[in-house]
């Protein structure tokens, strides 16, 4: 038996003995699968457990959902929120309920910053573009990642070494050097819990190209595209989508790029409105992520396509960066101090156009990076050396000038 078949048993047998989800949880799930059931009956199971219902009404009252008057019933609550988004709000509780058992550590403070982050957006992306019911987007964004708990319960040392090679291709290291992917584990668990089809979907195929940028599952492009928006926001935690790919993904969730500063700034507020869930969820305060902080920069992008103009626009306004126009920064090129960064996308521009900058390019190859790879290496060529890239999607880390 190979090492990573032996892994693959442990993670199974970890499944089998998490403990199920608390029982008033099961029993709203299948009430709420029965075509004939109403709002008593919902009303009904969440009533049965004082505990939860406690929770529900401190949730429902609290600014999480910022309602103006106070609901002091379970029906009435029912009557306001929707039976949908009581469902999710009751799941979201009991599953994260049993997660805050799994253990505490450096690990698991990275998983639930990044995953209240993308449960935040995952709600913020799902109001702007209309592709999926927000509460359902919010708990497919907490639960997306679950199979990192699930891997560091079961084979801490061999996911701590994968972890450590980085963020990059990390659903590939995870498969290569544990023997399944933290897709394939989360969504095992899903199932074992009976939870809906579209949750375990979206957590099996969050990193899969040919499903996130299709147009079958929206749910799902919107969870990828809330992964995105949390590592642009904060720390990257995995990165599996190429630039090609992203720019699909904009297209099929329907978003406006014009809109992404808002939905940056949108998460802020929500994140924290998210952190009050969990700790009314699980009765314990989650730590606050520290983001990086970084003195404005004036940069300049090159880059004659819109999407990426207006996506890196809307990303540095928001990082409170000055974004310098190319023609002033060609007016200035012969200052060094014209930019602090400068963007490069060959993909833009024509050979001819790359051959006519490239003198001045040259001045400032210490501020310059590229979106995407230049795997040719023309642009090295045509510039005297190698550069480094930097995904379209970038962070605030990915900013940082040496």
């Amino acid at each position: 038996m190979s090492m990573t078949m032996d892994y693959t048993d442990q993670i199974l047998k970890k499944i089998k003995e998490l403990p199920p989800l608390p029982l008033v949880v099961q029993k709203l799930l299948a009430v709420m699968e029965d075509d004939n059931s109403s709002a008593d009956d919902i009303s009904q199971v969440l009533n049965s457990d004082q505990a939860m219902t406690s929770k529900v009404l401190k949730l429902v009252n609290s600014s999480f959902y910022g309602l103006s008057g106070k609901v002091t019933t379970v029906p009435r609550a029912i009557v306001i929120l929707g039976v949908a988004a009581m469902r999710n709000l009751a799941l979201g509780l009991g599953v994260t309920r049993v997660l805050a058992k799994t253990g505490t550590g450096e690990l698991q403070e990275k998983f639930w910053d990044h995953s209240i982050a993308v449960a935040a957006a995952s709600e913020v992306i799902a109001r702007h573009t209309k592709k999926a019911e927000p509460e359902e987007a919010f708990v497919a964004g907490l639960l997306h990642d679950i199979g990192h708990l699930l891997l560091l319960m079961a084979v801490p040392d061999e996911f701590m070494n994968v972890m450590a090679m980085g963020p990059v291709n990390l659903v590939e290291n995870e498969r290569k050097n544990i023997g399944m992917a933290h897709t394939r584990a989360g969504q095992k668990l899903l199932k074992q819990w009976n939870l809906p089809t579209s949750l375990c979907d979206a957590v099996r195929f969050h990193h899969t190209p040919k499903v996130i940028t299709g147009k079958d599952d929206p749910l799902i492009s919107v969870v990828a595209m809330a992964d995105l928006f949390a590592g642009v926001h904060g720390t990257v935690y995995e990165r599996s989508l190429n630039d090609g790919d992203f720019r699909e993904l904009v297209k099929v969730t329907g978003l406006n790029p014009q809109e992404v500063g808002e939905i940056l700034t949108e998460m802020d507020s929500r994140i924290i409105e998210t952190r009050l869930f969990l700790k009314l969820a699980t009765g314990t305060e989650t730590s606050t992520a520290t983001v990086t902080t970084q003195d404005p920069k004036t940069i300049v992008m090159i880059c004659t396509e819109a999407l990426k103009a207006e996506w890196t626009k809307q990303v540095l306004g928001y990082f409170e960066h000055t974004l310098l126009p190319m023609k002033e920064f060609f007016i200035k090129a012969g200052d060094p101090g014209a930019a602090d960064l400068i963007i490069l996308d060959p993909e833009s521009l024509s050979g001819d156009q790359l051959a006519k900058i490239a003198p001045i390019l040259k001045n400032h190859h210490h501020h310059l990076v590229l979106f995407g790879q230049d795997e040719e290496g023309k642009v090295a060529q045509l510039l005297g050396g190698p550069l480094r890239s930097i995904p379209m999607a970038f962070s605030r880390e990915d900013l940082e000038t040496d």
